[in-house]
């Protein structure tokens, strides 16, 4: 029995008492350290990024200098993690607490210098937090982005995913099953005719994202492009050219077009000199491993027998002899995500396709000629459970040992860095694919060394990101060291070329942000109680003017141009009620029965809701009286509703709702009116009740003013 530990923490007293050795929490993996770089089983360390010829480099760069708050991580980690802003400052208070009194409970007085990996307090609420329903919506919504899944016109995945589930369609069974089984293995599956929708909701449970992406390839090729006045040849090049884009973007982050200038053997803006050096790329030469060639060109004569370089490296997409109505279906899965078999005849269009593994030999001289979706499938799985067991094999030269490692390790890549780019608010590579900064291959090389080690993990992934020193950083205003730019080149890889040298770096507020629409819309419907908007729209113009993708010809984008921005506020400004009792409904009927309340608490807990500022400053409080129309200390609660709404809609539509990367100031006032079901207690008692079926070694009691002794 270990030593009891008595803990209490501001208005609340929780009791942590270790279970067991503290050790015993630690992760298994470690990513490889920002500003170092793993290849061959050597370590070395990297200079600043902020370096150049003919001048000194900036100053040493102290992470911990630029850490904001624990409270600014719980804040950032909601809206990273679950898409969601906090419910208000009490759960926010509580979660804060809850981060300090187990590092008390670890024996620390401070937190553990940044740069490691995630302490163990912060790692408990971040999986509190990820057990949440919104975490499922939040990364369902993402994952079908990333994979193209058309929502609207012929090409509309409706039947086959249907919208994010926000509850478990299981305990992780089918995509246990998916992950074990070949498609064409003839075993049952746990569920008859299950769709990729429950796919997807069993992945995420089962916490493996690679049976989604395996799953996804035969989705995509049920629905082709289509054409009219088109013959039978032409069409199947336009389908499989279709499908090799999207396979392009969505799995393995190449266009075969650029690897000529850029490729991780060669680049135009590789230099010796690390100083002056702008292609870092991941080590190993994957596109050798997966096309032939660093630049994905074979010998010229080969084109008259076997086909175009461009047809060759997607003809594993072939559509004819494979998409077929009367044929089977993958793992047993349900009709409306496509029948398939494996063509028995030679391409009908004589190509010879060639993509890692998948290529005609001497043992299997017409391979390449009936390739299709099965040999690419069973290429990622086995590439994909080959990572889990030992990792990327680079040998002498940067040669890799497997070609269907280095399509895994590319997808895995591809994965990793949309996640860091949908929670941090900007990529590690640049638009040729590759990484421009030291620092950003490092991250990147160490998040996916670490991801294809968990088998997928998203979960893994995202504590990975969010143990990060770029995640909490100090809001640009409170500074950051002894130099404006003293953040490595993570955000912003173009000004290691600044003339001035005192600007070749970053600085947090390189770090700052537009949230991706989709988070951004969530966060708004989730705080004001209204249902989420049609994830298959009949009328996709809101979508498209906010930068939905909804087609892989409207991809989306992130923030909003000047377009966009008055469609959302032409739907927003006014806030209107979508369920005839909303959240500033029923904040309007508290007030009305809490006495002594004031217009002016009203807006206390409207702007704690949305914006995480139970806040008013005097010049704030001119413009605010002015928008409401009288001074917010009065009681005269008449007509308060649309106040409200007037104050919604200009809160919505101010960068502190839609930025990400600038905290809050932190405080621990809790606004008069708060919902009770908002409570400090509600959420202490959640993360009890989480820790308790965790097999985490702490106890976490909850008690008002009260304090408690737990073994």
């Amino acid at each position: 029995m270990s030593a009891r530990r008595l803990l209490v923490p501001a208005a609340l007293a929780m009791a942590l008492t270790a279970a067991a050795a503290a050790a015993g929490c630690g992760s298994s993996h470690e990513t490889v350290p920002p500003g170092t770089t793993s290849t061959g089983g050597t370590t070395t360390t990297t200079g600043s990024s902020s370096s150049s010829t003919g001048g000194p480099p900036a100053p040493p760069h102290q992470w911990t200098e630029c850490q904001a708050s624990d409270q600014a991580w719980v804040r950032r980690a909601l809206l990273g993690l679950n898409g969601r802003r906090s419910w208000g400052q009490a759960e926010v208070n509580a979660y804060e607490d809850a981060v300090k009194a187990l590092r008390t409970a670890d024996g620390a007085v401070t937190p553990p210098t940044a740069g490691g990996d995630l302490e163990n307090g912060k790692r408990l609420v971040a999986q509190a937090i990820m057990g949440e329903n919104a975490f499922r919506e939040r990364w369902s919504d993402f994952l079908l982005d990333a994979l193209h899944v058309n929502r609207i016109e012929l090409k509309s995945q409706q039947a086959c995913y249907g919208p994010p589930n926000p509850d478990a369609i299981d305990d992780g069974s089918i995509a246990a099953f998916v992950r074990d089984h070949d498609p064409q293995g003839g075993a049952k599956p746990p569920l008859h005719d299950f769709t990729m929708g429950q796919l997807l909701s069993s992945a995420l449970q089962l916490d493996d994202l690679s049976v989604v992406y395996r799953g996804n390839l035969f989705a995509m090729m049920h629905l082709p492009i289509n054409g009219a006045n088109v013959d039978f040849i032409a069409m199947e090049r336009v389908r499989r050219q279709d499908f090799g884009a999207v396979f392009g973007s969505a799995y393995v982050h190449r266009d075969p077009v650029c690897l000529s200038c850029h490729n991780s053997e060669f680049s135009v803006t590789f230099n010796q000199d690390p100083a002056l050096n702008r292609a870092w790329a991941v080590p190993g030469l994957f596109e050798l491993s997966l096309y032939g060639a660093s630049n994905g060109k074979h010998p010229a004569a080969e084109a008259a027998t076997k086909g175009s370089d461009e047809l060759r490296a997607v003809s594993m997409l072939r559509f004819a002899d494979v998409v077929d109505d009367n044929a089977g279906k993958p793992w047993g899965w349900g009709d409306p995500c496509g029948h398939f078999k494996e063509p028995t005849n030679d391409d009908p269009l004589a190509i010879d396709a060639y993509f890692g593994s998948i290529q005609s030999t001497p043992a299997a001289p017409g391979k390449g000629l009936r390739a299709s979706v099965w040999d690419l499938e069973r290429a990622l799985h086995r590439g994909v459970d080959l990572l889990a067991a030992h990792g990327l094999r680079r040998e002498v030269g940067g040669q890799l040992a497997d070609p269907d490692e280095a399509f895994a390790y590319l997808v895995a890549e591809n994965i990793v860095e949309k996640v860091w780019d949908e929670v941090v608010g900007h990529r590690l590579t640049i638009a040729n694919y590759f990484p421009r900064t030291q620092v950003q291959r490092d991250i990147l090389m160490g998040l996916t060394e670490h991801f294809v080690a968990t088998h997928f993990s998203l979960k893994r992934l995202l504590l990975d990101i969010v143990a990060h020193p770029a995640f909490n950083l100090k809001a640009p205003d409170e500074g950051c060291g002894v130099a404006p730019y003293e953040v490595p080149n993570i955000f912003d890889p173009w000004t290691v070329s600044d003339g001035n040298l005192g600007k070749r770096g970053n600085s947090p507020a390189d770090g700052v942000f537009a949230i991706s629409p989709r988070p951004l819309l969530r966060s708004l419907h989730r705080a004001m109680q209204w249902p989420y908007v049609d994830e298959y729209p009949q009328d996709e113009s809101f979508q498209v003017a906010i930068g939905f993708f909804v087609k892989d010809g409207d991809p989306g984008f992130r923030g909003l141009d000047f377009q966009g921005r008055l469609t959302w506020e032409s739907t927003y400004a006014a806030c209107a009620d979508l369920t005839g009792g909303d959240f500033i409904a029923n904040l309007v009927k508290q007030a009305g029965t809490t006495p002594g309340a004031t217009v002016g608490a009203a807006v206390l807990a409207l702007k704690d809701r949305l914006v995480g500022e139970p806040a008013v400053d005097p010049a704030e409080k001119a413009l605010l009286e002015a928008l409401v129309g009288g001074s917010l200390d009065a009681t005269d609660l008449t007509g308060l509703d649309k106040k409200l709404r007037s104050v919604c809609g200009v809160l919505v539509s101010t960068p502190d709702f839609m930025l990400g990367g600038i905290p809050p100031v932190d405080t621990r006032t809790v606004p008069a009116l708060t919902p009770p079901g908002i409570s400090y207690d509600a959420t202490c008692n959640y993360l009890a009740q989480f820790l308790a079926g965790s097999g985490a070694p702490y106890t976490v009691t909850c008690g008002g003013a009260t304090t408690a002794t737990h073994k």
